[in-house]
């Protein structure tokens, strides 16, 4: 049986809907499975390798607001050059993660807050690997 002339049949409406279905429904476990081998890739190296371990516990203390790490400075002992901070620390072990925190003025210890806090981090055991230090900032 022909169809009239100029008569378009909707089977290409049917397709563009159902590829928008498989897209929709298969992106999400797909997306997830990336995701999932993302993390599993940085935890490795995290555990195999000491400059990342110190890298990313630099880079989870700065990423806190300056107010808590300001606070951590007014504790008991400690806005010393040596003072150790408990709250970011990590607990006792054998790996464990030494953070100081104490307010600065750029080249010393300064005694009130100068918008300015140094932020170090090393291994209690004093390994090879060097401290990492870095300067967070009130205004940025």
């Amino acid at each position: 049986m022909r169809s009239p002339p100029g008569f378009v049949y909707g089977l290409a409406y049917v397709e563009a809907l159902l590829a928008a279905v498989l897209v929709a429904v298969l992106l999400a476990p797909a997306l997830e499975a990336l995701s999932t081998g993302l993390l599993n890739q940085t935890g490795g190296a995290t555990l195999t390798n000491p400059d990342t371990a110190l890298r990313n516990k630099l880079e989870e203390v700065q990423a806190r607001p300056y107010s808590a790490l300001l606070a951590e400075t007014n504790a008991a002992d400690g806005n010393t050059a040596t003072s150790v901070s408990p709250t970011f620390s990590d607990p006792e072990g054998p790996d464990r993660r030494i953070v100081t925190i104490y307010r600065t003025n750029g080249s010393d210890v300064a005694t009130a807050d100068t918008g300015l806090l140094l932020i170090r981090v090393k291994w209690e055991d004093n390994r090879p690997a060097a401290a990492l230090v870095s300067l967070k900032s009130k205004w940025l």
